[in-house]
């Protein structure tokens, strides 16, 4: 008989987050497992790339009080009082503290029906919560994608949490090591299971067709959310300093676009309006890394990047930021160029780069050497089941 297994996710939007459930959800033994996903927020362009067979489950309240006060009027409009007030008073607790809020969101959701043998969050957050407090299962695991000493703003209520599940996950060893040391009561339960990347499917993806002519000497990529913390400002202003020192360059970004307005105004301030291209989001941004000359990652921090995963699969030339968790994924001067977190240093590495055919071909090289489909991850869990 097969087991029964709940994955729990905030939405499909393009993400690590997303991107790596995807992965997990397309390499689960479908003949040993019956495998349903909770999605709070059903919508996003990678909800096309979920496995056909998958049983998804949606809840229209949860989604109206997932998206907080866009939320509102729908509330009102299903008569859900109770949960409109409710919902009001959470977006209060947000501006005060995030766990707080977070754990009174839990709160709110209602109880959804079915039985199953575990039940997996693969957010974290108000999504933790909720599994352990409102879904009666044996086994409850946990992920957390990121490094905890640069994230902690749900300790609060993630140090009262933890205790209650069987396992939780993290994506690299920094970041085991992060988790372990906030939460050293815990530390047995804390593994490591790195996000999934297959590398045929990548390849295969990679080689669709794509209207992307190239119109200047060099074309550089960054991949993931357009904001503050993956770095966009720092890659924008980097953007000045190159075409001030003569380079001819296009840079593209390829993500989600919400705070895309303040980065255009940047970018027409600093007069690099042409040099700087927002693409928006794609489900498929393969064939872009893979007709680039450079892959560029300026993010302040990560756990372990999807998008640098992909881009190394790709074997392509890469210039990364030296975030808390960089050397999980690289060595410098071996596999990338790793440059501190300054405008005037992204520009340098770049250039460098740029300008030093060999060291791309030495990246190039040791990357083919490192490919390596990593779907056998998917192992961990199955010893949980």
């Amino acid at each position: 008989m097969k087991r029964k297994i709940l994955f729990i996710i905030g939405n499909m939007e393009t993400g690590g987050v997303s991107k790596s459930m995807v992965s997990l959800l397309n390499v689960i033994d479908r003949e040993k497992y019956d495998i349903s996903l909770l999605i709070a927020v059903p919508r996003g362009i990678l909800m096309d790339l979920l496995p056909k067979d998958l049983n998804i489950i949606t809840n229209p309240d949860i989604e109206l009080l997932s998206v907080g006060i866009h939320g509102l009027i729908g509330l009102l409009r299903r008569r859900r009082f109770y949960l409109f007030f409710g919902s009001l008073l959470r977006l209060f607790f947000s501006v005060y503290n995030k766990a707080v809020a977070g754990w009174w969101l839990s709160r709110l959701y209602p109880t959804i029906e079915g039985e199953y043998d575990v039940i997996v969050d693969y957010n974290g957050q108000q999504q933790l919560y909720y599994m352990v407090d409102k879904l009666k299962v044996r086994t409850k695991i946990t992920f957390f994608h990121n490094d905890y000493e640069k994230w902690s703003y749900y300790y609060r209520m993630d140090k009262k949490y933890y205790p209650k599940v069987d396992v939780i996950f993290t994506v690299s060893e920094k970041c085991v090591g992060s988790l372990k040391k906030c939460f050293p009561f815990v530390a047995q339960k804390i593994r490591l299971m790195e996000n999934i990347s297959s590398v045929a499917l990548i390849e295969q993806m990679s080689n669709k067709l794509i209207d992307f002519p190239k119109t200047t000497k060099y074309r550089f990529l960054t991949l993931g959310h357009l904001c503050q913390r993956k770095g966009t400002d720092l890659a924008i202003l980097a953007a000045s300093i190159l075409q001030t020192q003569g380079v001819d360059f296009c840079w593209y970004f390829i993500g989600n676009m919400a705070e895309s307005q303040k980065f255009m105004k940047l970018a027409k301030e600093l007069k690099v309006e042409q040099r700087v291209v927002f693409l928006g989001t794609t489900p498929n941004p393969y064939p872009y890394v893979k007709s680039v000359d450079l892959f560029v990652h300026t993010a302040l921090f990560e756990g372990k990047s999807i998008a640098l995963d992909e881009a190394k699969l790709l074997c392509k030339p890469i210039v990364v930021t030296n975030f808390s968790t960089v050397h999980d994924q690289f060595e410098d001067h071996i596999n990338a160029t790793i440059v501190d977190m300054a405008p005037d240093a992204i520009a340098q590495g770049i250039e460098e780069l740029l300008k030093d055919t060999n060291l791309q071909r030495k990246y190039v090289q040791n990357l083919e050497k490192q490919r390596v489909d990593n779907s056998s991850e998917v192992e961990k869990l199955y010893t949980l089941f």
